[in-house]
């Protein structure tokens, strides 16, 4: 199987950027795909990769200038010239560079390599190729503005000399910005399996997600690469921002909560919400370790543990088999004496939906037939169980705990709680699952372990 190196670059501005989308004239890219090289290996996805990130971007409001299968060097710095040009005297705008192609690094330099470049030493690299020092040049000069910079550039490529290593060399973020690796620096990236490059691929399914800034754009990013190349492939990020946030995707559903932040168990002011109907959403799973009054909610960490609070009647939460790590994305899993405690479970202001809720929220969005897959997140689900997320839910596959203290089923079901008894054993809760498209109700009992979302009071 080919490798490829992919390399994400975003070099953030100082200035701040507004959170609502700006007028497509304060976005401005250029998008470079190199693909048919004459002496050099050819490559699969680079003019996929680029056309379809110039489609994306486009609908996104950017004006975008497309350079496919450029042939020299200059070519290629002419492009970014006209870039600069058109990015140099603005202020608080937002542009983004592009590039799909061959790349390699020499001496701790890197390189995108024109397609008729021919390098037979490393004299030839200077002459015939870009070096990245040009194109950062080039955006720390206009630093009145947001530069975004994606570098997808695959190496198939002889070495001059053992100086010239597998992957591209790490960047260090200059301040103001932020330097995402697709892999980790020197090592190289799965090719994919479909029309594009993993990392591209699942960089435009992400954008598309309504009120995620920058950082977390490429968070979910780097979930997802991780996860589908069976761990192999793990992104690094460099962080070194200063300036304000920027959206790809602002929604109209799904909106940031304007009101004074709250800590639902991500951290303070982590409180995206969406808006169904007249219904607003918590826009991710609870993750509270204490009740409303400062009482700390008991963590079962064992399978016994779990048992006797709930042979008890006692609240308590837990981590899906006990990871931290996990319980960032999915949040915790609670028994049902937990969410009905009478210390409160629900950040003030909010409540833990009824039944009732549940259904309106179904019905709003096409029934429970159609509403699952709005409801679904659009990555994480095994077997392309993913949904479209175009409700803002973004509900994840977080599994669930038995009443015996085991785990199942992480990836394949999501499972929430409601606040509504169905007898004195049970409650009403929402499931989805890989392999369907529906939100199906159902009773289970009440020490099981599942997901809790809140809806504002």
């Amino acid at each position: 199987m080919n490798t490829r190196i992919v390399m994400a670059t975003l070099f953030v501005g100082m200035a701040c950027v507004s959170h609502g989308q700006p007028a497509t004239s304060n976005r401005i890219a250029l998008v470079i795909g190199a693909q048919n090289y004459s002496s050099l290996p050819p490559l699969r996805h680079p003019l996929n990769d680029a056309m379809a990130m110039t489609t994306k971007l486009k609908s996104k409001g950017f004006q975008v200038e497309a350079l496919y299968d450029p042939r020299t060097k200059k070519e290629v710095r002419d492009a970014i010239t006209r870039y600069y040009n058109a990015m140099r005297d603005q202020v608080g705008a937002v542009g983004l560079i592009f590039y799909a192609g061959h790349g390699m690094q020499y001496e701790g330099d890197n390189y995108i390599i024109p397609t008729t470049a021919s390098l037979q030493n490393p004299g030839d690299l200077e002459d015939q190729c870009v070096k990245m020092n040009t194109v950062m040049a080039v955006l720390k000069s206009a630093n009145k503005s947001l530069n975004i910079l994606l570098l997808d550039a695959c190496r198939s490529l002889p070495s001059f000399t053992r100086d010239t290593d597998q992957g591209l060399t790490r960047m260090e973020a200059p301040q103001g910005s932020i330097i995402v690796f697709a892999a980790q620096a020197g090592k190289v990236a799965s090719d994919g399996t479909g029309q594009n490059g993993l990392f591209t691929s699942k960089l435009m399914n992400v954008i598309d997600e309504p009120n995620l800034n920058i950082t977390e754009v490429f968070k979910r990013v780097k979930q997802q690469v991780y996860a589908e190349s069976g761990e192999q492939q793990l992104p690094s990020v460099e962080d070194n921002s200063i300036g304000g946030d920027f959206y790809f995707t602002n929604g109209i559903t799904a909106k940031r909560s304007t009101t004074a932040p709250f800590d639902y168990g991500y951290g303070p002011g982590d409180a995206p919400t969406l808006t169904v109907g007249s219904q607003v959403w918590l826009g991710k799973n609870l993750n509270v370790g204490r009740f409303n009054n400062g009482d700390l909610i008991p963590e079962a960490e064992t399978a016994q543990e779990w048992e006797n609070a709930s042979a008890n009647h006692q609240p308590a939460w837990s981590y899906y088999n006990n990871d931290p790590v996990i319980g960032r994305i999915y949040g915790k899993v609670y028994n049902w004496y937990a969410l009905n405690d009478p210390r409160g479970l629900a950040p003030k202001g909010w409540h833990i939906p009824s039944d009732a809720e549940w259904t309106a929220l179904s019905s709003a969005l096409g029934g429970e037939i159609a509403a699952g897959t709005r409801i679904k997140s659009n990555y994480g689900w095994e077997n392309d169980g993913n949904g479209n997320n175009n409700s803002g839910f973004a509900g994840m596959p977080g599994g669930y705990r038995f009443p015996n203290g085991q785990w199942s089923s992480l990836g394949k079901v999501g499972a929430w709680w409601s606040s509504t008894e169905s007898d004195l054993r049970s409650a009403w809760v929402r499931n989805l699952i890989f392999n369907e498209g529906k939100v199906t109700r159902m009773a289970n009992y009440k020490d099981v372990g599942l997901s809790v979302r809140c809806i504002k009071d």
